[in-house]
C-alpha cells in the first residue's frame, strides 16, 4: 500500500511537470511583452516538486525496515524532481525572471537540483551513500551563508525582513546536515525521516502554498 501511495506521487510529479512546461511558457510570454512575472510564478512550481522528492525520502526513511516503503521508486521520484528542476532554473537565468535576486536564488536552487539528481540516481542503482555524505553537509553549510544574509538583509519587495526565508534556509542546513551524517552512518535513520518530513512540508509544502496565492495573500512572500 506505502509503495502503490509513492508511485502515486511519482504520478503527480509527471503531473507538475506538464503544469511546469506551461507555467515556463507563460511566464516567458509575459517577459517578451516587457512585462515583469510574478516570483511566484517561477518559484511555486519548483517547490511543490521539492516538496514531492523530500516527502517521499522521509516516509521512506520513517521506515527502515523497508517493509512499505521501495528505495528504487523514491530514487524515481527524487530524481525526477532534481532534472524537473533544471529547465526552470536554466529560463529563469535565460530571463533574469527574479530580477536582481535571480542569480543568488538560482545558484541555491542550482544546488539542491543536483542533490535531488544525484541522490535519485544513487537510490535508483542502490550505490553506496558515504560519498554524497560530505556533499550534502557541505551544501547545508553553504546554504547556512544564505541564511546568514537574509537575517541580516531588508527584504526590497516591500514585506519587511527576511526571517521567515531566513528560517526555511536554516531548516535546510539542519536537515542537510542530518542527511549527510545518516549517509555517513552516524546518525539513526528514524531522527532523519522525522528531520527530512518537516523540511519538505515547512520549506517547500507551505511556502509553494503561500507563493501560488494572488499577491497580497502570500504572508511573509
Amino acid at each position: 500500500m506505502y509503495a502503490k501511495c509513492l508511485k502515486g506521487v511519482g504520478y503527480g510529479a509527471m503531473v507538475l511537470l506538464a503544469a511546469g512546461i506551461i507555467t515556463l511558457i507563460d511566464t516567458s510570454s509575459a517577459c517578451a511583452a516587457g512585462s515583469a512575472p510574478m516570483i511566484g510564478k517561477w518559484i511555486a512550481p519548483i517547490i511543490y516538486i521539492g516538496a514531492f522528492a523530500l516527502l517521499a525520502n522521509g516516509f521512506m526513511h520513517l521506515d527502515p525496515e523497508r517493509k512499505k516503503a521501495d528505495e528504487r521508486v523514491v530514487g524515481i521520484i527524487t530524481a525526477t524532481a532534481g532534472v524537473m528542476w533544471w529547465p526552470f532554473l536554466i529560463t529563469m537565468n535565460a530571463v533574469h525572471g527574479l530580477g536582481h535576486l535571480t542569480y543568488f536564488i538560482t545558484g541555491l536552487a542550482g544546488m539542491y537540483a543536483f542533490a535531488f539528481t544525484a541522490l535519485g540516481i544513487i537510490e535508483i542503482f542502490q550505490l553506496p551513500k558515504k560519498s554524497l555524505g560530505g556533499v550534502f553537509i557541505l551544501i547545508g553549510w553553504l546554504t547556512l551563508a544564505y541564511s546568514i544574509f537574509l537575517i541580516s538583509a531588508t527584504n526590497p519587495t516591500g514585506h519587511g525582513t527576511w526571517v521567515y526565508h531566513f528560517t526555511i534556509t536554516f531548516v535546510w542546513f539542519v536537515a542537510m546536515n542530518f542527511a549527510g551524517l545518516f549517509m555517513l552512518g552516524k546518525m539513526k535513520e528514524r531522527v532523519a525521516g522525522w528531520i527530512v518530513t518537516f523540511a519538505a512540508l515547512y520549506t517547500f509544502a507551505i511556502p509553494a502554498v503561500l507563493w501560488s496565492m494572488p499577491p497580497g495573500l502570500r504572508g511573509p512572500f
